[in-house]
């Protein structure tokens, strides 16, 4: 579980570090409350299933076992002051961009044994509020869990 924590470190850090460039207000992982119109624009970093997908055949207990993380990067705006679908662009490079690469470079590696690949993207979709729209990142964190 190692390799998860250090892999959603990196992929917050990546975001964070574009916080102004991407106009963000807020950023939280894991939120606890729901977002104000003052947090707006703002991004909730989400982890969704975590399954296994491949188990070692060597060991009773299956580890190390390759394992897929779904982390949701959701992006909140108030669609009358911003453009949703740019944000979104900028967005979607910053997670994917490695962090102070001059020129930039992408990279899916976010740690060692540690890959981040786009599953899909939803929305734009209102959030029952008026003037909020918001769109997902959907990833996948492929990464090796040693076990205990």
């Amino acid at each position: 579980m190692e390799n998860r924590e250090l892999g959603l470190l990196e992929v917050k850090a990546r975001i964070k570090e574009d916080r102004v460039a991407l106009g963000l207000t807020t950023f939280k992982r894991a939120p606890t409350r729901p977002a104000t119109l003052e947090d707006l624009p703002c991004v909730f970093m989400l982890e969704g299933a975590d399954n296994i997908f491949k188990r070692s055949s060597r060991g009773a207990l299956g580890y190390p076992a390759r394992r897929s993380l779904e982390v949701i990067i959701e992006l909140v705006v108030n669609k009358t002051a911003t453009d949703i679908k740019s944000v979104y662009r900028e967005l979607r490079k910053s997670v994917f961009k490695v962090r102070g690469s001059d020129p930039v470079k992408y990279n899916p590696r976010v740690a060692d044994d540690t890959f981040i690949n786009e599953n899909r993207t939803e929305g734009p979709i209102g959030y029952g509020l008026p003037d909020i729209k918001v769109m997902r990142l959907v990833l996948d964190l492929i990464y090796i869990d040693g076990g205990f």
